[in-house]
């Protein structure tokens, strides 16, 4: 047989193993190795350590950090509805009103 015929073989099929989908892990695996040995810990993809035990929505702690983030200073909530988190602050242009959807990762929606 032709070594270069098998070559061909080879990357043809590791091509076609690489173009196939691949599902995404519902749990995430992290491996700590440290002074006192290893640590794993299997946790799921939507824990959040600042909102624990809540996986519904986006927590005032979440909001007043993403508004920080987004350079408002002084942020303060202004209300909380089933929808939306609306956050208060002073930005460059002076007071501003940012509004987050009440969901996981509070993306902005105004």
């Amino acid at each position: 047989m032709n070594i270069g015929k098998v070559l061909a073989t080879g990357l043809t099929m590791a091509g076609a193993l690489m173009a196939l989908p691949s599902a995404s892990p519902a749990q995430s695996l992290d491996l700590y190795i440290g002074p006192g040995g290893p640590d794993v810990q299997m946790r799921d993809r939507e824990y959040d350590p600042d909102n624990y035990g809540s996986y519904r929505g986006c927590s005032e702690r979440q909001a007043i950090r993403r508004a920080y983030r987004l350079g408002l200073s002084d942020p303060e909530i202004e209300a909380v509805t089933r929808r939306q988190v609306v956050v208060d602050g002073v930005g460059r242009r002076g007071l501003t009103t940012v509004y987050f959807a009440n969901r996981p990762g509070c993306p902005r929606i105004g």
